[in-house]
């Protein structure tokens, strides 16, 4: 049947039946960004400001699964697509955080089980330590955010090439059981890997890598972590809020090299211990005392920011008398497929979508308003979706 609203007025300004739409939304479609950091680096504190969360600090053992919890940041836009339609419950759209353990007897950090349980994630963050607190020890003995980047990265590259060598033992093993057409494919791709697992080894991360055809067909279907973008929060002390990140991304940069600090990676300084404080205060109190502080920004958004750059993610709105609801997607997405982070069913029916950017709806006021002036746009499959396009998507199941 056809599901269409009347396109009268806001109060109806949805193409979609409403109570079945709130209660189908599903979450594994939010942006998933795993935490990992060496022991005593304060990454759970870093999880617990992202989160607003309450996770348990402190040592915690391998064996034990990632704490999992979602962010997110206040949105001016989403503020007023809500008082003008006069929604009755307003939702950001939300960011997934895992923060994964670590072996505190091994100093492990990407173990193999930690490792697959990855391979959904679509960005990492880094947490590294430059503050001094001698009631948590650093367990190299000194506190060296350089050093310890180094060595996660190290760490990363080392699982990929342990990645790839189980990679090939697969397809040496299904070999047996291949026509020689594919023999010759198989081997082709072998090689192919192996060169790979070499340019891993000399310290470039597949991200930095430029694969021809044969390299890419081959690792296509595996997943290696540098691949992923990072982020780096450099979880700093108290004497160093305010510290410039550039200055910080400049040091890691003359100290790893632009194939690991590339133009994609974000460098972030977040005082995680204060963040945490503050996140778990209400907004005014959080205000206030960042005031007090002299702290002009919330380095906990700025962070989510920095992820959702480096995942190519924006935002699109919908908006009704009952829900004014922010979306996360990636950037150069089309139309259907815009509608299919609303639900599945909608992208798999889409008709076509009705668009008015933000800053035009801002200007009007009101949807009545935005078709009256003609900023109100039918738009088909091929349109390609921009940051703050405001969507109401018309479909048939």
């Amino acid at each position: 049947m056809l599901l269409q609203s009347r396109l009268h007025g806001e109060k109806t300004w949805i193409s979609i039946i409403e109570s079945w739409l709130f209660h189908n939304f599903d979450s594994s479609k939010r942006m998933s960004t795993a935490i990992i950091g060496l022991a005593a680096a304060g990454k759970t504190t870093v999880f617990n400001a992202l989160t607003r969360g309450s996770a348990d600090k402190g040592l915690y053992g391998a064996t034990k699964s990632a704490n999992i919890g979602v962010g997110a940041k206040p949105d001016a836009r989403l503020d007023f697509i809500h008082h003008a339609f006069k929604s009755r419950r307003k939702v950001r759209a939300e960011m997934m955080f895992w923060d994964m353990p670590v072996d505190y007897a091994s100093g492990t950090v990407l173990s193999r089980e930690t490792v697959n349980s990855l391979q959904k994630a679509k960005a990492l963050l880094l947490v590294v330590r430059k503050f001094e607190d001698s009631s948590t020890p650093h367990p190299d003995g000194s506190v060296d955010w350089l050093r310890d980047l180094e060595k996660l990265t190290f760490d990363i590259l080392f699982a990929d090439i342990e990645l790839l060598d189980r990679r090939v033992e697969r397809v040496e093993s299904d070999m047996k059981a291949l026509k020689s057409p594919e023999r010759v494919q198989a081997v082709a791709n072998i090689e192919a890997l192996k060169e790979i697992q070499m340019r891993l080894e000399d310290g470039l991360p597949l991200r930095s890598l430029s694969l021809d055809e044969s390299a890419s067909r081959a690792i296509s279907g595996s997943f290696v972590l540098s691949g992923l973008p990072f982020i780096v929060a450099v979880n700093v002390g108290e004497d160093d809020i305010g510290i410039d990140p550039e200055k910080l991304r400049s040091q890691a940069s003359r100290s790893l090299g632009s194939n690991v600090i590339d133009d994609r990676t974000e460098v972030v300084p977040i005082c995680g211990s204060l963040e945490e404080e503050l996140r778990s205060m209400d907004d005014a109190e959080a205000d206030e005392l960042r005031g007090d502080l002299g702290i002009a920004k919330d380095d906990s958004e700025t962070l989510m920011d920095a992820c959702l750059r480096c995942m190519n993610t924006q935002t699109f709105y919908t908006a009704s008398d009952r829900e004014a609801r922010a979306w996360h997607f990636r950037t150069g997405a089309s139309a259907p497929e815009a509608a299919g982070i609303v639900h599945s069913d909608m992208e798999r029916g889409f008709i076509r979508a009705e668009v008015v950017a933000y800053d035009d709806f801002m200007r009007c006021g009101s949807i009545v308003e935005a078709r009256k002036q003609g900023v109100l746009r039918q738009e088909g499959k091929n349109y390609t979706f921009v940051d703050g396009d405001m969507a109401n998507f018309l479909f048939s199941v």
